[in-house]
């Protein structure tokens, strides 16, 4: 006969002992290094009493029942410390402590990590953290990281898209903005960040990119702000750890600020050690750390008129044991000369001589390289300073010395403002110049609710002065120089619905501009889609507001007649011949706007109608998809509306879409108008253009004269143009764009004739007509727009008249374009089928 078992194991013999600023319950004469190493390294809990569980998983019950009788005694409550457990187990052993002792119990809800200067982070997917255990409540969320900063918050708890390439995901110490995939760098790089980058209690640490992997885009960088609460945006700073795309000759945090249209605090480096006081080391293009910097920050503000936009000293450390400070970042080193913090290093100069300041103080840290800069007003005065910085150079520690040179401000002015080390790396490969990007900054709408004000800020030394706010919605900027009369300043805007399908596509949305692979799409046959409008004045009674057909009405429609084949040059002779004319502005049911209802009735109307067609469609880009999360998650909606509006987007972009444009230039009523719809709304998920769009083509007279008599035109089709031009396009006359909410149409373009690098401005987009120049027998003509935006429209159409800054910008971006691509040679871009689509001159009919 079998003996029985006993009804309970026999106890554990266990060790209790204090270390360091934690109780340690271990297994006698077992205690592990880990633990031991911890509990040394871990933060005080000044609320609750921090106990170190270093046991096996599968302990007795009795066990806990020892832990609880050995804890210290009191009101505090508990913060247990365990490793090595399912989050079932925890949350288990937390609720029955709490119970137990009748006091509350702070238990690790996932893995534990440890973090810098003795934090500790929680981190195992989704909704896990520390979690706080009450006797007779339900447990609590209690952030992710010990000690808790001000800023530790739900929506930094969990890794979150911001583009189908990008993502933020959480650290000990803040945030890490990086793309996704590479595995080994990014492995790399994450353990540099949580082993070196402390959690600091009042500012929220902003990583951005990771060495060794592809930029991220500025536009990960809107997402993520946009989402920071309004209560914490004071404390956000930024670090520039790897490749971030911005033009060329601009700092990254120059970029944000001008996306943002507000001032930004960034490192000159990555913060390392203390979290009251941490050093800020420059970063090298491998993420290895470089020298201990003395400016520590950088405040950047966006670009003011006729003001340069150069960055200001925001925080910084005493650079020489014993001197004093006379002015900010400025301190006494002998009775005529003075040493100054900047960006590269520090500037020993006579006290009174500020002639290369701009210079100097502009130029941007070298990850490598330590720069004290000289500067006189005479050759002897200049030599005395040389000797002082030399002088300087001794005095400072060992590794910073190994890393300094002396240099003369006359070669930082001589150089200008210098872009080195990492910055180098981060370079678009578009070749786009400054004035271009200043054209894109200035005219950027980011969808930034709130403002991030600039907090003083914690470092060593806080430069006073007035602060401004981090991240702040655009405001209407002053604009054109008045136009000739009312009737010229008037953008026509149908009444009552709001113009919300220009307002949603400068939304900058999460999805990466990056170069995504074409999509396989099922062709599309004319069968699925007969468009014929219905007169203006007759809306089909079952239809949804805006132009719907009934059941009836979609089986009587006849089929489209092909359109009869032509030469090129027949074509441009027809074009030559034909009239032009003002789009009329539609009314509401016949505009393509999105209404204020939604469009729950144009998605419904649409899947109807496309019958089992749908079905196929749907089925192939579904797997689109599914390899570009971000396309479902940039605007709210459900999946089967992400589904029919990239149905609809990709059905429009083949050969039968010029139907829809033609039908919603005549501003009539018919099944045109719930099509376009769902394709402004499947647009608003794709990424936007910033920058110059082209298109060629050979205008009438009549279109010349119309251009040349009007500044401002609306367009109530679409815009089809090119990001890059075409060799393919035949006509006399260049028309240049400058866009700034057009979307790109890569990821949904037909896989059997796919439009490389297409652009699409939505219905209601209003442009300036900036220069019309008509082509000569020794050159071409040329035609510059510029993209309106919303907030130079008031609600009567009136168009803001004191943007003469934006649009000179634009002008001279444009022409630089024009003049870098009439220098190189141009490839074929549009299938041979749509090449009509991209010769419609916006606003006319």
């Amino acid at each position: 006969m079998n003996k029985r078992r006993p009804r309970h194991q026999a106890p554990m013999d266990l060790a209790y002992r204090t270390i360091g600023n934690a109780m340690v319950v271990h297994a006698k004469d077992a205690l592990t290094n880990e633990a031991m190493s911890l509990a040394m390294s871990v933060a005080p809990d000044p609320h609750h009493d921090l106990v170190v569980v270093d046991l096996p998983t599968d302990v007795p019950i009795g066990v806990w029942e020892s832990v609880a009788t050995h804890l210290p005694r009191g009101r505090r409550g508990v913060r247990l410390v365990l490793g090595g457990r399912s989050r079932e187990a925890t949350a288990l052993a937390g609720q029955w402590l709490a119970q137990r002792i009748g006091r509350p119990v702070i238990a690790p809800d996932g893995m534990v990590v440890r973090g810098a200067s003795g934090a500790l982070f929680v981190h195992s997917g989704q909704d896990s953290g520390w979690v706080r255990f009450r006797p007779g409540h339900p447990p609590q969320w209690a952030g992710k990281r010990f000690p808790r900063p001000s800023w530790d918050a739900k929506v930094f708890a969990d890794s979150a898209p911001t583009s189908s390439t990008g993502v933020a995901e959480p650290l000990p110490g803040g945030v890490w903005i990086r793309p996704v995939g590479h595995d080994a760098q990014l492995h790399a790089g994450r353990g540099r960040l949580i082993n070196e980058m402390p959690c600091q209690a009042e500012l929220l640490t902003v990583v951005l990119g990771c060495p060794g992997t592809p930029a991220i885009s500025v536009d990960d960088v809107l997402r993520f702000c946009a989402t920071v609460p309004d209560h914490l945006r004071a404390s956000v700073r930024f670090v520039h750890y790897g490749p971030v795309a911005v033009p060329p000759q601009v700092a990254v945090g120059q970029a944000l600020a001008d996306g943002l249209g507000a001032g930004l605090v960034c490192y000159t480096g990555l913060p390392v050690g203390s979290a009251q006081s941490p050093d800020v080391f420059t970063v090298h293009e491998d993420g290895s750390l470089g020298w201990n910097t003395f400016a520590t920050s950088v405040f950047y503000r966006p670009p003011e008129e006729d003001k340069p936009t150069v960055p200001t000293l925001h925080g910084y450390r005493r650079p020489v044991h014993g001197v004093a400070e006379l002015a900010p970042a400025v301190f006494w080193y002998t009775p005529d000369a003075v040493v100054e913090v900047v960006q590269a290093g520090l500037w020993v100069r006579p006290t009174n001589y500020l002639t290369n300041a701009e210079e100097v103080r502009a130029t941007p840290a070298d990850p490598g390289e330590n720069l004290l800069v000289f500067d006189g007003a005479t050759q002897d005065q200049t030599q005395r300073m040389r000797t002082l910085a030399e002088d300087v150079l001794g005095r400072l520690d060992l590794p910073t010395r190994r890393v300094s040179r002396v240099v003369p401000a006359s070669a930082l002015a001589q150089a200008g403002i210098r872009i080195t080390g990492l910055a180098l790396a981060e370079i678009d490969a578009v070749e786009t110049d400054r004035a271009e990007s200043d054209v894109e900054r200035t005219m950027a709408i980011p969808a930034v609710p709130a403002q991030l004000a600039s907090a003083d800020p914690v470092e060593h030394v806080a430069v006073p002065g007035p602060v401004e706010p981090a991240i702040a919605p655009p405001s209407a900027p002053a604009g054109i120089d008045a136009l000739e009369d009312d009737s010229e300043r008037t953008v026509a805007v149908p009444a009552p619905q709001t113009h919300v399908a220009s307002a949603a596509t400068s939304v900058e949305t999460p999805v990466a501009q990056g170069n995504a692979p074409a999509l396989p799409a099922a062709p599309y046959s004319p069968d699925l889609m007969r468009l014929e409008s219905a007169p203006a004045d007759a809306t089909p009674p079952s239809a949804p507001e805006g132009g719907g057909t009934t059941t009836h009405q979609a089986a009587s429609r006849t089929e489209p007649k092909a359109a009869p084949t032509t030469t090129r040059e027949a074509t441009a002779q027809i074009t030559r011949e034909a009239t032009a004319k003002r789009q009329p502005t539609p009314e509401p049911a016949a505009s393509a706007l999105l209404p204020t209802k939604g469009i729950d009735e144009e998605r419904a109307w649409l899947r109807k109608n496309l019958g089992p067609r749908y079905g196929v469609l749907a089925n192939t880009i579904a797997r689109v998809l599914s390899e570009h999360p971000g396309l479902q998650g940039a605007v709210t909606g459900s999946n089967s509306d992400v589904l029919t509006e990239a149905v609809a987007v990709q059905l429009y972009l083949g050969p039968e879409g010029a139907e829809i444009d033609r039908a919603l230039r005549t501003a009539k009523v018919g099944p045109h108008v719930p099509f376009a719809r769902c394709v402004v709304a499947g647009l608003r998920r794709l990424p936007s253009h910033r920058g110059a769009t082209v298109f060629t083509m050979t205008p009438t007279s009549a279109q010349w004269d119309l251009y040349r008599g009007r500044k401002l035109l609306t367009e109530w089709g679409f815009v089809n143009a090119l990001s890059e031009p075409c060799s393919g396009q035949e006509g006399n006359v260049d028309v240049l764009v400058w866009s700034m909410t057009a979307r790109r149409t890569k990821l949904l373009e037909p896989e059997g004739q796919p439009t490389e690098d297409r652009v699409l401005f939505v219905p209601g987009t209003s442009f300036k007509v900036l220069d019309a120049t008509e082509p000569t027998a020794g050159g071409r003509g040329q035609i510059l727009l510029r993209e309106l935006a919303l907030s130079e429209i008031d609600d009567g159409g009136k168009v803001d008249a004191n943007r003469a800054s934006l649009d000179d910008l634009a002008m001279t971006s444009l022409r630089r374009c024009a003049d870098r691509w009439a220098a190189a040679k141009p490839k074929r871009r549009i299938p041979e089928s749509l090449t009509n689509r991209f010769q419609a001159l916006p606003g006319l009919a």
